[in-house]
């Protein structure tokens, strides 16, 4: 098992963005997380890459605990993430707005 993150919980006062989430991710497996808008998908991915942490739950990388590791430690074990940019520079040609 590559990533595993067991009973996941994201609370913020009394909303609870994230309700124990389960998922496994095995090496060369690829996986799609889909839902609609205010699902929880992005904090899902916050909790996974460390810009945020989880109320409760595990999460696994390769065997090494990484709930509650700062995202540039996580980093460094190989887990990063992307924002989604909708700002595009328009005298820039596609390849440049990449």
């Amino acid at each position: 098992m590559l990533l595993k993150g067991e009973n996941l919980v994201k609370s913020f006062g009394g909303t609870i963005a994230v309700n124990d989430v389960s998922i496994e991710v095995n090496e060369g497996e690829i996986l799609s997380i889909i839902g609609p808008n205010g699902a929880g998908k992005s904090v899902l991915f916050s909790l996974i890459s460390g810009s945020g942490k989880p109320t409760s739950g595990s999460i696994e990388f390769a065997g090494d605990e990484i709930a509650g590791l700062s995202a540039n430690q996580i980093s460094r074990k190989g887990i990063a993430r992307t924002f989604q940019l909708t700002a595009l520079f328009e005298k820039l040609p596609v390849v440049a707005n990449l």
